[in-house]
């Protein structure tokens, strides 16, 4: 029986890196996307990469064996539209949502987040300066999956829209997150060639 899912969003178009695929940056001599299944298999039940197109899932097909791949139905819509094909596709109570170019995560985070979300809609990281990181955490699948679909459906692109309207979301304060990740590296993504350059060993 599966209980959790994590959903990789992979369908970013790089626009900061020169639209280069992100999925396919070079991490400790893997692709970041590779890094990231890697590192999440042991966490959670199931795991679905998200994509832009059908291209993409089979530039994506060799770095992905096994795995759930969902394609956007809805174009020009960001996140909310890979979210929503991964939160159909997932079969697990609870899901992980997570952005593909996270080159550091932290399983004790991610499980941190599971464990605050049980009973309620979700649990959302918030930063001290009050900042959400809605795509590093997790949501209960059903209640996340109807309120993206009516966001979609009333034309809305911002990524919080969707969580707003989640009647139980527990904040999960940064203090909390720095116990088991001092330096809050889970957060940092790869935007541009010089996080690149930073990031590849």
């Amino acid at each position: 029986m599966i209980n959790t899912s994590t959903i990789i969003l992979a369908g970013g178009r790089g626009r900061r890196l020169g639209h280069k695929e992100k999925a396919l940056i070079p991490i400790n001599g893997k692709s970041i996307i590779e890094h990231t299944i890697e590192v999440l298999k042991g966490v959670t039940d199931e795991i679905i990469v998200s994509v832009r197109d059908d291209g993409q899932k089979q530039l994506l097909e060799e770095y992905t064996p096994g795995r759930i791949v969902v394609v956007d139905k809805y174009v020009d819509v960001g996140p909310l539209a890979g979210i929503l094909e991964g939160l159909a596709a997932a079969g697990g109570e609870y899901v992980f949502v997570v952005a593909c170019d996270m080159p550091f995560l932290n399983i004790g985070v991610v499980e941190l987040l599971f464990k605050c979300a049980q009973g309620h809609d979700g649990a959302l990281p918030v930063r001290d300066d009050g900042i959400y990181e809605p795509l590093h955490a997790v949501y209960r699948t059903g209640p996340m999956l109807a309120t993206t679909k009516k966001a979609i459906e009333q034309g809305e692109r911002f990524i919080l829209a969707p969580i707003f309207d989640l009647e139980d979301v527990v904040l999960v304060e940064m203090d909390e997150i720095r116990e088991l990740d001092p330096e809050l590296k889970t957060f940092l993504n790869v935007n541009t060639l010089e996080d690149i350059e930073k990031y590849t060993i």
